[in-house]
């Protein structure tokens, strides 16, 4: 779908496909792009939807070397905004980004050299547009246009929420009415609605491209023994792949039934240090390593064309995450695969986590007082600038999942009570408590116990035996933080990526972080490793009682429960998977697209035989109450895949009707109510014998 406004002025294209042969060394555009660029020029405010790997990037990047003026991109991740900078300077694009993961003389450099007009593009997180900093300095820059990339995480149905979005909005004004051009892989038409409003578009071009997928086959098993069927995945498709976990123990378990199978494969989840998590990225990236297993934790970003399929062994948290996620196989056009492996039981303990993930309104207020308390924020006093939330700590006093307890803090987020300032992948946060001089002194007392000289080398000993390890690393470490640390470490929170420390100290990073602890508990500093603290920041006093909307913290836990429910339908589906994945997204497609595990039939048959007939009544008895028909088959106690095959055989025999979308309740048909009539207690009437079930073997039932 394209809605677009009048182009820029002629000879743009040329131009532009000379610049992306140039810079990027593409011969062409990609499908979408090039009617995006053109709008962008013209500018107009834009909204592009592009499957995952399609080059959103390129659709601001391009117009910024094309047109005067900064163009500010707001971008999700730090990680991600820090490796597109890094690629476009290795292109020689003037690009940068601002966040906190810079010293604050870094920052003041990269100020002086925007003042200075030495960039084009300018990375940020959606949390600095807030700061009064950034605003007054953003507006004397010249900005010429704002790109939001990710742009579903402004809305609260998208997969992805983030509160801070809603403020792009906002900056659009003071930046004095810039264009916007809003991109994103997947957006369903709420989610493009809401990304309307809340950007506050005004005559926008609106571009939608690609949803559709023919290269990927898209497959569903309902298999109660998921290793098996995994495995006949893997040996049936050649090349690689990644198979999805939900959760971080998941990854390792399968990766090491994997292995034992003789597959090569890599795991990858958040809870891995950032040195492991490079090396199995890199591994598999570059071919080492066939299979992938990860949770959600890996895919953004991902550089590589040639996966061959995508496994789920659990169900992700809605439509749009699957498609999303599915969607990394295949982007070089060649066949690929998408499979997903569940259970009635997954569904079922999909709902349960998403009750247990979703905090009620005393659930925040605990969560939020418990956060200030371990921050030392007095009620009406403002807190320290900024301060650190242990959500891990927070769960263990509340008892609360950390998971519920995320949760909680985005909500303290999106009613602005503090704002979070993200760290990226392998940071860490770090407060040498009093001074600097009390860690040396320790440093040099352990070093004339342990061996080690002051300078971190070996010292002469004349005692017998080896030097104590352990009180080796602590001497290194404590002596490599005196000649290491910032100013910022005394006064505040020091952002630490962790491996580059322990290189520039000369340890192991597993040894720095042991070491960091130990002096933690010897209270020379404070020590959080990364991933198990924020820092925030809270504009105003702590309120006596947080304020909180409960009427959006039901309507939140709706979503994710909307959200998820979609993703069972699909599974449940009884037709063609590659029209609903793009009904879902508003896009048209043939009933049947011949491709998909469905069309293909390649689920295997069940036989109806006499003695079925009373559950069949009783499911159709269901649906003429308003239920669902599976349902009075789930009160028989009949397993799943049987209830799924006596419901799919009422359909394809004429009983039902099923809805439009394949996932809502079915209707009777005709046929279907012919049949509940002659059920009806009372004189048999003349009529057509009751129908049974029509495939060839045994006699139809009768009506008893």
């Amino acid at each position: 779908m394209t809605d677009r406004p009048n182009a820029p002025d002629a000879g743009w294209e040329n131009e532009a496909r000379d610049l992306l042969r140039r810079v990027w060394g593409h011969p062409d555009f990609r499908r979408g792009q090039i009617e995006i660029i053109g709008d962008v020029l013209a500018g107009r405010d834009v909204l592009g939807v592009l499957p995952t790997g399609a080059g959103k990037s390129v659709c601001f990047q391009v117009p910024a070397l094309l047109t005067p003026g900064l163009t500010l991109v707001v971008s999700p991740l730090v990680a991600l905004m820090a490796d597109q900078v890094s690629g476009l300077k290795a292109r020689g694009v003037a690009a940068t980004f601002l966040n906190s993961t810079l010293s604050n003389r870094e920052t003041e450099r990269r100020w002086d050299d925007l003042f200075a007009g030495r960039y084009r593009l300018l990375y940020v997180a959606p949390e600095r547009l807030s700061t009064e900093v950034f605003r007054a300095r953003a507006a004397r820059l010249g900005i010429s246009r704002i790109a939001v990339d990710e742009a579903h995480c402004v809305s609260e149905w998208g997969h992805d929420f983030r509160p801070e979005y809603r403020m792009i909005g906002e900056a659009r004004e003071w930046l004095g009415g810039v264009p916007i051009v809003a991109l994103t892989a997947t957006a369903t038409p709420a989610v493009r609605r809401d990304i309307r409003t809340l950007l506050g578009l005004q005559m926008e071009a609106v571009h939608v491209h690609g949803f559709d997928r023919p290269n990927i086959t898209w497959s569903v098993f309902h298999e109660p023994d998921k290793a098996a069927r995994l495995l006949e995945v893997l040996e049936g498709v050649p090349g690689g792949g990644i198979v999805y976990s939900s959760s971080r123990a998941g990854t390792e378990q399968w990766a090491a039934r994997l292995r034992k199978t003789g597959h090569s494969v890599s795991f990858y989840h958040a809870g891995m240090p950032a040195a492991d998590r490079a090396v199995a990225q890199d591994d598999w990236a570059s071919a080492r390593t066939r299979i992938m297993v990860a949770t959600s934790a890996f895919g953004m970003g991902i550089d590589r064309s040639d996966v061959r399929f995508v496994a789920h062994v659990d169900l992700p948290a809605s439509l749009e995450a699957y498609y999303q996620e599915a969607g990394r196989a295949g982007r070089d056009g060649r066949p690929a695969h998408a499979v997903l492996l569940w259970t009635e039981a997954d569904g079922e303990a999909g709902e349960r986590r998403i009750e247990a993930e979703h905090p009620s309104v005393q659930d925040i207020r605990r969560v939020f007082d418990i956060g200030c308390s371990m921050a030392g924020i007095a009620i009406g006093s403002p807190g320290p600038v900024p301060f650190v939330l242990d959500m891990p700590r927070v769960a263990a006093v509340t008892g609360f999942p950390v998971s519920r307890v995320r949760r909680a803090v985005e909500f303290v987020e999106r009613q602005g009570v503090w704002s979070r300032q993200s760290l990226p992948d392998g940071w860490g946060l770090l407060h040498v408590r009093g001074d600097l001089a009390a860690l040396k002194t320790y440093g040099e007392r352990l070093a004339g116990r342990s061996g080690v000289g002051a300078g971190g080398t070996p010292a002469k000993t004349t005692g017998s035996g080896p030097p104590d390890g352990l009180a080796a690393d602590l001497t290194t470490v404590a002596i490599g933080l005196v000649r290491h640390a910032p100013g910022e470490a005394l006064s505040g929170w020091w952002a630490v990526e962790q491996v580059p420390l322990a290189q520039k100290i000369g340890v192991d990073p597993s040894i720095l972080d042991v070491a960091l602890e130990l002096l933690q508990e010897r209270d020379f500093l404070v020590w959080f490793k990364p991933g198990r603290a924020d820092r925030f920041v809270m504009p105003g006093p702590r309120p006596e009682r947080l304020p909180v909307d409960a009427a959006a913290v039901r309507a939140n836990r709706v979503r994710a429960l909307s959200r998820f429910r979609s993703l069972v339908r699909y599974a449940s589906l009884r037709g063609c998977r590659r029209h609903a994945i793009l009904a879902f997204f508003g896009e048209s497609s043939p009933a049947r697209c011949g491709n998909c595990d469905d069309c293909l039939g390649r689920h295997r048959p069940f036989v109806v035989t006499p003695r079925h007939e009373p559950v069949l009544r009783a499911m159709l008895d269901e649906v003429v109450a308003g239920g669902a028909a599976e349902r009075a088959a789930d009160a028989l106690r009949l397993p799943a895949w049987k209830r799924r095959a006596l419901a799919d055989w009422l359909i394809q025999s004429g009983y039902l009707e099923p809805d439009d979308t394949g996932g809502g309740p079915a209707t009777l048909t005709k046929t279907g109510r012919e049949f509940i009539a002659l059920s009806r207690p009372g004189p048999r009437r003349p009529g057509p014998r009751r129908p049974g079930p029509r495939r060839p073997g045994p006699r139809r039932p009768g009506p008893n």
